[in-house]
């Protein structure tokens, strides 16, 4: 049999919520994989299946903390024969109790001689000859008893628990371990998973230069992306090949790697095309669970279990051919539960879950929720998420360089920049979660961390909630902070219960790097940043309104209501340069610092009217 006719209609599987599909995979792992020893040198990575406990004290007897003296804590201050000169070092043989009156010098680690009961440290002493030419050493303060020392099980205690059953071994903990004298542990075995694609159209990365565009043929992306996926989280993986859209060749395939491991991934054939007989062939051989899910991407996904050698039945993931949806769908359904059968507890998340910001507008599906592949970045206190483009569930491009999936709800209309939304951050990847630079090019700024913005997380359904007014204060020239102009600007602002506000100064008239500046700063999510310059007509001024004006859209009629406001308040007004536009949704605004306090609302009040035009239109 090679083929048959498309599923029309409706489809046989229900499709299920995401949480649901979940649910119902963690309900069929029942637990984690029978235990192995492994050498501690082969434990990293590996999940702990018992506690590990000390089975002696830490330190097992009195250790020096530093390098000094042990002595009585009675006899200090004063002058002391030593009574071994080779003295007390750490791996050394023992030279027995301390003598009366007298001192021995020790190194960091060496067990306290027994009759001594301080360590005075070298720095407290003083070498000393005496008459006959024997050695002395002055201790020239008191100590207290047990100073320096470490007691017996002061580190850690015997019988302690050290490193809990569950734990992940990190590197850390291999320190630990060795330090606990266990050469070998005993952890849970890594599950086996075999890994297949499906399609007539595929052929191997190897053989690229052989592809027939004519027949569609492609690279087979997924099997290898799999792949890694299963060894980023450190179990191992069977590369099975792919399989043609042969129904006997792919059932002998799925029936060998059942065989072989614990768990079975394949990309491709479980949507409803007359070659798609992945749920088919699963239905044969076990019993489907789910084979649709409510999200976007990764719809036709599904979930069987087969019958295993023991209460534990082998799992199968039948995962979508589109590589994004391959991506996608393997973090939230298949990762979680290789994870429990390696021996994560159930409730231990897999991804944390946090508020992010929308750097961009998004789109949302008004059918299916989105897993929205993001960068997330730690900027001003906050989360800030960049889509990485283009979400189509074929453009692969998408998941490069991702370290989050952002939860966009299913709703008509678009998401506006700022919305907070749920992100799943994800602990594999070439991205981590990196905090921003807090200053800008040029070197001469002087930065106040700005406010994080009030969370105001959108679910489907509800109205979206205004934001604040972010405004960035940047003065040009000299520092402002102390003008009283600058102070009415301030009160002006404080009277706008909508305003939050953001404080730069650059402390020269210098335009190199204002472009650039006010580039970076207008991503950073302010609707209005105020430029205060007091500039004339002069060469190193032009530069500067040369440099703010580059890469602005020019907005000129904001720019003659600041030049009228200007012109009221002094008639050499018109020898001040004004310029007014956006960039990056941002206004831009430069004015002399004397005009700000006469401006400010009214621009303030202009920004505001302009960000609720824009939800309207949403």
């Amino acid at each position: 049999m090679s083929g048959h006719a498309p599923y029309p209609g409706k489809s046989p599987y229900s499709m299920l919520s995401v949480d649901e599909c979940v649910g119902m995979v963690t309900s069929k792992v029942l637990g984690p994989l029978e235990t192995q020893t492994v050498q501690l040198n082969a434990a990293l990575g590996r999940i702990l299946a018992k506690d590990a406990v000390a089975v002696e004290a830490i330190p097992a007897f009195p250790a020096s903390i530093m390098d000094g003296f042990a002595m009585r804590s009675k006899d200090a201050p004063g002058k002391y024969p030593v009574d071994e000169l080779a003295g007390t070092t750490a791996g050394a043989d023992s030279r027995g109790p301390l003598r009366e009156d007298h001192i021995r010098y020790i190194t960091t680690g060496a067990p306290v001689p027994a009759g001594a009961d301080t360590v005075v440290k070298v720095e407290d002493t003083h070498q000393l000859v005496d008459a006959d030419g024997k050695l002395e050493i002055e201790v020239l303060c008191s100590s207290k008893p047990g100073a320096n020392i470490r007691a017996v099980g002061s580190d850690t205690k015997q019988g302690e628990v050290i490193l809990r059953k569950c734990c992940r071994i990190g590197a850390a903990e291999i320190g630990v371990l060795a330090a606990l004298g266990l050469a070998s542990v005993e952890v849970f075995r890594e599950p086996r998973v075999a890994i297949i694609s499906t399609g007539d159209e595929l052929v191997d990365v190897g053989a690229a230069g052989t592809l027939d565009r004519s027949r569609g043929q492609i690279v087979d992306c997924n099997r290898p992306l799999l792949c890694a996926l299963a060894r980023e989280l450190g179990v191992e993986a069977l590369d099975m090949g792919f399989v043609t859209d042969d129904l006997p060749k792919l059932r002998a395939t799925l029936v060998s790697a059942f065989q072989q491991a614990d768990v079975v991934i394949s990309s491709g054939g479980v949507s409803r095309g007359s070659k798609d007989f992945i749920k088919e062939l699963l239905s044969e051989m076990g019993e489907v669970h789910f084979g649709e899910m409510c999200m976007k991407p990764g719809k036709p996904s599904t979930f069987a279990t087969v019958a295993g050698h023991g209460a534990q039945r082998k799992l199968f993931f039948g995962l979508p051919g589109n590589p994004v949806s391959c991506f996608v769908t393997f973090k939230l359904l298949a990762a979680p539960a290789l994870e429990r059968l390696r021996g994560l507890p159930q409730d231990t998340p897999i991804y944390p879950r946090v508020d992010a910001e929308l750097a961009d507008p998004v789109d949302m599906d008004p059918v299916r929720p989105e897993y929205h592949r993001a960068r997330a970045r730690w900027e001003a206190g906050r989360i800030v998420a960049e889509s990485t483009g283009f979400q189509r569930s074929s453009r692969i491009a998408s998941i490069a360089d991702a370290n989050c999936l952002l939860e966009i709800p299913k709703d008509k209309g678009t998401l506006p920049k700022g919305t907070v939304v749920k992100a799943l951050l994800l602990p594999h990847g070439s991205r981590s979660l990196v905090p921003s630079p807090e200053g800008f090019p040029g070197g001469r700024i002087r930065a106040q961390p700005a406010k994080p913005p009030p969370a105001t997380t959108v679910e489907a359904g509800q109205p979206l909630q205004p934001r604040p007014l972010r405004v960035g204060l940047l003065t040009i020239g000299r520092d402002a902070s102390n003008d009283q102009a600058f102070s009415d600007l301030l009160t002006v602002l404080s009277s706008c219960e909508i305003v939050e506000k953001e404080e730069y100064s650059v402390e020269e008239k210098s335009s190199h790097f204002l472009a650039d500046l006010l580039e970076t700063w207008s991503r950073k999510s302010c609707q209005l940043i105020l430029v205060l310059a007091d500039l004339g007509l002069g060469e190193v001024d032009a530069a500067v309104v040369q440099a703010v004006r580059e890469g602005l859209k020019e907005a000129p009629g904001v720019a003659d209501a600041v030049a009228r406001t200007g012109l009221a308040l002094s008639p050499l007004a018109m020898l001040s340069p004004v310029v007014a536009g956006t960039q990056h949704d941002t206004l831009i605004v430069m004015l002399p610092s004397s005009w700000a306090p006469s401006c400010t609302a009214m621009l303030c009040k202009m920004v505001a009217a302009l960000a609720e035009d824009l939800r309207t239109q949403l």
